[in-house]
């Protein structure tokens, strides 16, 4: 019963252990929000293959440093229980997995994390009694494993992996939710299915969430997603429905693209086998089948295939299979089709009918990886070749062999539900007339749907350069085969595509130039680079010029150099306040002095007395402890160390010299020794006063923060074309900034090409330098954000607004006075304080934590004056009050008081 799970060996997972920068991110701010009071439930949405679970389990690692929390895990499918508790054990080694049933027939501890389905839980009979219905005198019922883990002080934590699948089969999950309470709740998805997830929400008593996500572009910059992806489907029309093999036809040319794509690894050098993924129905021979098709018709050694034919999905088998080297195909049962990875697979066949409408999550998820011998045979910033950046899906359409209707009805939501799970893509035809959907791109003309698709595909619908290529005996084939003796996919063998396969490949693909294509030259100014942005789809927001108070750039704090330190420290030590009780204790305990009860206790009689004794200081570690305080002081070094304690040693010396003064004259110890003496009570006085220190140091950095100009604002701002942004009177892009919902649709509206357009970046004119930046995640509001900024646009006393984003070096960054980190107001404000008055830049935050806003209300930018903060409070804004209270509520249809308020705190110089 206490048995962990089998562990299945992994590594493309398992070696992840230096996050990348976008999973850092992820981690850092997830974890921020889970500790937050109350917490919120976080919803991750990042895309398969971007080391979801990785990110998971180290959120669940740094919250349960801090909280003794108990995780209850649940996914989709139970293939995947195992391949999270692999996952589990390799990156979050402080984190104890185990299957629920096992699990809750322990004792809950601190950091235990129990795995299941959600169907597990998901029950309307255990609902009714509690949850308290299937114990036995050796199984605890949830209910009772649940409240003996609340009774020993544990926080409950609450994960749904694949929330996107494992929600979909109603709300019974989100009722078990609902009754578990958790105090903690994450939500992990790849799709923005927000309906469903809302829905969940809703029947767990949850009313709103904090989003997080990780961008496409961003795993494939890392590296862990192959940058391009292409979907061939064979939708067959009734000429050809009744005479030709779909089943046949895919394996083969499956194959044949593996076998270029093993080609093109080993013409780079590179020591990797790649994976041939086989997905057939489900049935007795279905395996067997496709097996003996790839030996007969392909000339795969039977040694070659791996094979899973059991009905029940095996993970560690699938695993073993997935790494063994020697096998180059791995045909599996569509109930066997998640919960392992397959990092070398390159190519899915799959000779199933396509009527799963998350398909494109299960399947395409297995060949998107990237193995880790291309990523390091391609060290950035080369770029990994296309044909081997590439995930390439080819797809029997059974359902298009009704007739053509259904064949267009059926593409069409094959390309559908591909682009809802990655991105926008291209549609064209092979040379076959097959149809391909792929967002890499190519010199062909993309198909319109608009028309029917024919019987047969055309010759003159083909590319030129493919009409010389036909190479068919006396009777054509389905597939130009490319040589003498080639045959139809369903009448024989065809040795030359076997093992011994090293020549020319006469691939039924997309027509791509032999050649790359001319690369466009870089524009010579700002005329040529908009006409290059609206080329790829991008839509140019000018920056308005001129506006009343606003140059280039804006002014911005940057702390003070490590040079003016010293004098910091010892402004933060001279002014630290020393209590008479602690300036007391200090001496005493730097004396000896200090005491402590001594209890005594007579064994035979049970009686006892205490008595007051002093108590020897142990003065190393007392300096160690002050070292360890001294060390969680921002920017400080040794040498900043050392002025501390000489400047508190000095402070105290003279509380010292008066305990001192009634020794005997014998015992007055020399002026060595009292130097000594008043360096450990200033080591008390350091470990007591640790707080404060700190809070001091942050304040004094604060205060002695520098104003410099930020880098120049963007001269446009980029945004897909598709996408329409709602003009503003007074932003200074004439836009409102992109929502979030606007941020999921980029992926659908660019190709991946299109989006390397989508970046902040400057570039050098014969007139000047000219820079774009981009509107991401960084920028994009919710809907009572957007509701302030018309509001704002409707005040007769705002000139101008400027949405002020995160972390980009142009935006305006203000100096906390109680933490190491910067703050970036969301808004910049030019407001009129009077008719009479110059205009001036003011901050404004908007914000949903108001214990956050009063500490970063601490410190004030002299040029903007007091940052404001206002909070959500329902469907309307509260201001903050510098305490953290709720203050009244903001008008937007009349904003005479963010007026007064702007009034009340405008800067002093």
């Amino acid at each position: 019963m206490n048995e962990p799970l089998p562990t299945i060996a992994m590594p493309a997972q398992s070696s992840a252990v230096q996050p990348e920068r976008f999973q850092s991110d992820l981690i850092s701010g997830m974890t921020r929000a889970l500790l937050r009071q109350p917490s919120p439930p976080c919803l991750l949405r990042a895309p398969t293959g971007s080391g979801k679970t990785f990110v998971i389990s180290q959120v669940l690692e740094r919250v349960s440093a801090q909280r003794d929390v108990l995780w209850f895990w649940f996914v989709p499918f139970v293939t995947l229980v195992q391949q999270t508790e692999d996952a589990l054990r390799a990156n979050a080694p402080n984190l104890a997995p185990y299957g629920l049933n096992s699990g809750r027939n322990q004792d809950a501890h601190p950091n235990m994390v129990l795995l299941s389905t959600a169907q597990g839980v998901a029950r309307k009979q255990w609902r009714t009694k509690g949850y308290d219905a299937d114990g036995d005198d050796e199984t605890r019922t949830l209910a009772a494993f649940v409240a003996r883990a609340r009774a020993r002080g544990l926080q409950v934590g609450l994960v749904v992996d694949e929330a996107h699948i494992a929600l979909d089969k109603g709300t019974e999950f989100g009722k078990f939710a609902h009754w578990l309470a958790a105090d903690y709740l994450v939500m992990v998805t790849a799709t923005p299915k927000d309906d469903r997830l809302n829905e969940f929400l809703v029947h767990a008593g949850y009313s709103a969430q904090v989003s997080f996500a990780a961008s496409r572009d961003e795993v494939v910059q890392a590296r862990l997603n192959k940058k391009y992806i292409e979907a061939v489907v064979y939708s067959l029309g009734n000429a050809m429905a009744h005479i030709t093999d779909l089943r046949r036809t895919v394996l083969r040319q499956a194959w044949r693209r593996n076998l270029k794509i093993q080609q093109a690894l080993t013409a780079a050098g590179i020591a990797v086998t790649p994976l041939l993924l086989v997905q057939v129905a489900n049935g007795e021979k279905t395996v067997d089948e496709a097996a003996d098709d790839l030996m007969r018709l392909c000339g795969v050694p039977a040694q070659a295939i791996g094979r899973h034919s059991a009905d029940e999905p095996d993970p560690v088998l699938m695993a073993a299979i997935a790494n063994d080297n020697t096998k180059r195909v791995l045909v599996f049962k569509q109930s066997a089709g998640t919960g392992f990875d397959a990092p070398r697979a390159f190519v899915l066949a799959s000779i199933k009918p396509v009527n799963d409408a998350d398909f494109a999550m299960q399947f395409i998820g297995r060949v998107m990886r990237v193995a880790r011998p291309v990523r390091n045979a391609f060290g950035k910033p080369m770029e990994i070749p296309a044909d081997l950046d590439t995930a390439y899906v080819y797809l029997g359409n059974a359902q298009a062999q009704a007739g053509f209707e259904s064949a267009v009805k059926a593409s069409t939501e094959v390309k559908s539900q591909l682009e809802g799970q990655t991105e926008k893509l291209l549609t064209m035809q092979t040379v076959s007339g097959a149809v391909v959907y792929s967002n890499r791109p190519t010199e062909q003309q993309p198909v319109a749907f608009d028309i029917a698709i024919p019987d047969a595909p055309e010759r003159s619908a083909l590319p030129a350069s493919n009409t010389s290529a036909d190479g068919l005996g006396p009777q054509g084939s389905l597939f130009n085969n490319g040589g003498e003796g080639s045959m139809d996919v369903g009448t024989g063998t065809d040795e030359k595509w076997g093992e011994s396969a090293t020549g020319d490949f006469a691939l039924d693909e997309v027509s791509r130039p032999a050649t790359p294509r001319n690369r466009r030259k870089e524009p010579e100014n700002s005329k040529e680079l908009l006409a290059e942005l609206a080329s790829h789809g991008l839509r140019a927001y000018p920056r308005k010029h001129p506006l009343l108070q606003l140059g280039r750039s804006l002014k911005t704090e940057e702390k003070p150099e490590l040079t003016d330190m010293s004098d910091i420290s010892r402004a933060v030590a001279t002014r630290l306040e020393i209590s008479d009780g602690l300036r007391a204790t200090a001496v005493k305990a730097a004396l000896n002095r200090i005491k402590e009860k001594e209890h005594h206790t007579e064994l035979t009689t049970g009686e006892g007395y205490t008595e007051d004794i002093q108590v020897f200081t142990d003065r190393s570690a007392l300096a160690r402890e002050a070292k360890l305080a001294l060390q969680t002081l921002p920017q400080a070094e040794e040498e900043d160390y050392v002025l501390i304690v000489q400047v508190l040693a000095s402070r105290l010396h003279s509380a010292l010299d008066e305990e001192l003064e009634n020794l005997p004259p014998e015992a007055q110890p020399a002026e060595a020794e009292r130097m000594r003496l008043a360096r450990d009570a200033a080591h008390w006085v350091i470990r007591k006063s640790a707080q404060e220190l700190c809070e001091a140091m942050f304040s004094e950095i604060a205060q002695r923060a520098k104003l410099i100009d930020a880098k120049p604002l963007p001269d446009v701002m980029v945004f897909p074309e598709g996408i329409a942004l709602e003009r503003s009177v007074k932003n200074i892009y004439g836009v409102l900034p992109p929502s979030t919902q606007d941020g999921e649709r980029v992926a659908q509206e660019l190709l991946m090409d299109d989006r390397q357009w989508l970046a902040d970046k400057s570039y050098v004119f014969e007139d000047g330098t000219f820079s774009q930046g981009q509107f991401d995640g960084t920028w994009y509001g919710n809907a009572l954000e957007n509701a302030f900024s018309r509001a704002l646009d409707s005040a007769d006393f705002v000139v101008w607004w400027h949405r002020n984003p995160r972390n980009k070096p142009y935006a305006v960054r203000v100096v906390r006075a109680e933490h190491d980190n910067y703050f970036y107001p969301d808004f910049v404000v030019c407001v009129r304080h009077n008719s009479a008055d110059q205009p001036l830049q003011r901050l404004v935050e908007t914000k949903d934590d108001t214990k956050d806003a009063a500490r970063k209300s601490k410190h004030s930018p002299a040029h903007y004056g007091k940052v404001l903060f206002l909070t959500p409070d329902g469907k309307r804004m509260k201001w903050v009050n510098d305490d953290g209270s709720l203050g009244d509520a903001l008008d937007f249809d009349d904003m005479q008081s963010l007026l007064k308020k702007i009034a009340a705190t405008r800067p002093t110089v």
